[in-house]
């Protein structure tokens, strides 16, 4: 799935969330494109956390692709990059 907005914010997490739900429902694995993405939060960033962690409990695969630099960095910065798998 590609996110299409170029903020990943607290305003985005609704409306993506029920996008994840969806996708994880009636896929055999999540993949998440962040390749248009400038900006995240934390909020943002729960929520690929508990996208996650849904994929393991269901034992789906999960991954995040085409990550900008700076959406690593706040992947990092936050401690998540690896519990994301980034």
């Amino acid at each position: 799935m590609k996110i299409t907005t170029e903020n990943f914010t607290i305003y985005e997490v609704e409306t993506l969330h029920d996008e994840f739900k969806k996708e994880l429902e009636s896929q055999k694995e999540v993949v998440i494109d962040l390749g248009n993405i400038q900006k995240i939060d934390m909020p943002a960033i729960q929520l690929l956390l508990s996208l996650k962690k849904s994929c393991t409990q269901v034992k789906k695969r999960f991954e995040l692709k085409n990550i900008p630099d700076n959406i690593f960095k706040s992947l990092q910065i936050s401690g998540c990059d690896t519990a994301l798998g980034a």
